[in-house]
């Protein structure tokens, strides 16, 4: 500890020398805080949490490793097996709901929190809860506002992914595609004829675009079907799907 102190400025590290022999309510009060409270929120302004068990404050880092160490120890099945699929890139929500025998992911997280875990946006992750948050009404109101926008940064990782799908979520909200071409899908399986039955306006409209667009309507509801089964829950089934075509 003595190597990363020095590159601490001198308050942290008069904090850090005096947590050694006196509780973080003793230490508030002989440095001039209003309470505990207060010391921890500058304390986090610096990168610091208060760890309950060694009643020392620690780098943020180091409980964030902690606390991926520690989500899955003494867990149960279910939610190991939540916190496993979670781990690998890219993981739909929905699908490892509905694969625990979830309705949708909003039960599942409801399921996680009566277990004590939580979403945690830096480890993209569910983690034990291991403390209380701090009643805001109790934080001096400019702490609180440095607080606020402190927590701003927990969006930040969200925002990155935001941008870096910035494409696709260009293509999403348009109204057609960005190259505007038309997706054809050479499905396998054996070819069946299925009545489906649709308003006259939309059939009308179906007509219309297969002439226009050069495509037969049994391409549209192809193409349709996939899109839609994608988006509604069943993106596994159709890339699986798609990668024997």
């Amino acid at each position: 500890m003595s190597d990363q102190q020095a590159i601490y400025d001198s308050k942290v590290k008069k904090v850090l020398e005096r947590m050694k022999s006196k509780t973080r309510e003793e230490v508030a009060e002989e440095l001039k805080y209003k309470n505990w409270r207060s010391l921890d929120t500058y304390m986090r302004r610096k990168n610091f949490v208060y760890d309950s068990r060694e009643g020392q404050y620690i780098p943020a880092i180091i409980r964030l490793e902690k606390l991926s160490k520690d989500s899955k120890d003494c867990a149960p099945t279910k939610v190991v097996s939540i916190i496993t699929a979670f781990e690998e890139e890219d993981t739909d929500p929905m699908l490892v709901a509905k694969k625990e025998g979830f309705k949708d992911h909003k039960e599942m997280a409801e399921y996680l929190k009566t277990k004590g875990y939580e979403w945690n946006v830096y480890k993209n992750n569910y983690v034990k809860v291991v403390g209380k948050v701090d009643d805001a009404a109790d934080i001096p109101q400019e702490n609180l506002r440095e607080s606020m926008l402190e927590g701003i940064e927990q969006y930040l990782p969200f925002l990155r992914f935001l941008y870096e799908k910035r494409d696709e979520l260009y293509r999403l909200l348009s109204d057609t595609k960005e190259n505007g071409k038309i997706p054809r899908y050479a499905l396998p399986g054996l070819v069946k004829t299925k009545a489906i039955y649709m308003g006259d306006m939309i059939a009308k409209l179906a007509g219309e675009f297969s002439k226009e667009k050069n495509v037969t309507q049994r391409e549209i509801m192809e193409a349709a079907l996939v899109e839609y089964l994608q988006k509604y829950g069943f993106k596994r089934e159709i890339e699986e799907l798609l990668k024997n075509q």
